[in-house]
């Protein structure tokens, strides 16, 4: 397991409200939100925090989470 707050997140083994969940991607609302709803779809895959790093493979499944999270988030 990496030193990493999102994999303890994914792993359960730091406590979270989950809003939405994949095979590949969880959602998550930000408990320092900026806004009300504010939030966070992570990989359960461990990747660099830098986004153009990420094979395009998983960066337009990644995208297409958001789009499903953000109409969910409308409702």
């Amino acid at each position: 397991m990496l030193d990493c707050i999102f994999c303890k997140i994914v792993a359960g083994e730091i406590p979270s409200v989950k809003v939405w969940e994949d095979e590949d991607f969880i959602a998550i609302f930000d408990i320092f939100p900026n806004c009300k709803g504010q939030t966070l779809v992570i990989s359960k895959q461990h990747f660099d925090s830098d986004v153009f790093n990420i094979d395009d493979d998983h960066y337009v499944k990644y995208l297409l989470a958001v789009k499903k999270v953000v109409a969910l988030l409308k409702k």
